[in-house]
């Protein structure tokens, strides 16, 4: 006879979780259009997420509540980095350093937990998250001096849900998506220390990301 929910699950549980981070929307920061014909995104590829988790069910339920930290990064994708490799070398430029994408979304919800049998069980949660989003500094140097691109963090609220198996209790692989919300990012460009302009570029940020995780 299968234990109970009661039972199994009546208890809190801490996990660490690590998988690949899918874009689902466009992240482009730095657009390079080439006299109106030829346009080049800045957009994020693929990347990684890293997180921890704390989950509580409820007895005799099967439901109960999650809270959780997670760490995602994407680069730039290559088409980007090979275009302006080639307008940088064209023009002389010195060196050059591309930006890179960073979330932290804390995120907190409710988890469900059906058990299929004595080892498996469906976990299902939905959530909200408060996101912090970072574009590092774009950099170039010239022969003229150095210039700069530096973005402040911004923050957004935005929601999480996720479905997966949870094996003994010790192990999940799941599916999540975070819709992480829209994002004003303050901007500068930094000609030789002095700022030359200010601006803002909004980032809309959804991710699936496909994770396994260990219970401790």
């Amino acid at each position: 006879m299968l234990t109970t929910l009661a039972e199994a699950y009546s208890q809190s549980r801490y996990s660490f979780h690590v998988g690949p981070a899918f874009p689902l929307s466009k992240i482009d920061m730095y657009t390079v259009n080439y006299s109106d014909v030829y346009t080049v995104s800045s957009s994020a590829k693929t990347g990684i997420n890293v997180g921890f988790q704390y989950s509580y069910q409820f007895p005799n339920r099967g439901i109960g509540f999650f809270a959780g930290l997670d760490f995602v990064y994407n680069d730039i994708i290559n088409e980007y980095k090979v275009s302006m490799d080639t307008l940088f070398s064209r023009f002389g430029y010195e060196s050059y350093e591309f930006p890179k994408y960073y979330n932290i979304p804390i995120s907190a919800g409710l988890e469900y937990l059906y058990e299929i049998n004595e080892k498996y069980s469906l976990l299902c949660n939905l959530g909200m998250t408060y996101n912090f989003f970072k574009v590092t500094d774009y950099t170039y140097d010239t022969m003229f001096g150095d210039f700069a691109y530096e973005a402040d963090w911004a923050n957004s609220f935005g929601f999480k849900t996720a479905i997966g198996i949870l094996y003994k209790q010790n192990a999940s692989i799941s599916i999540d998506f975070l819709g992480l919300g829209k994002h004003e990012v303050d901007i500068k460009a930094i000609d030789s220390g002095t700022v030359e302009d200010e601006f803002v570029e909004e980032a809309k940020v959804n991710m699936l990301t496909l994770t396994i995780g260990w219970n401790f």
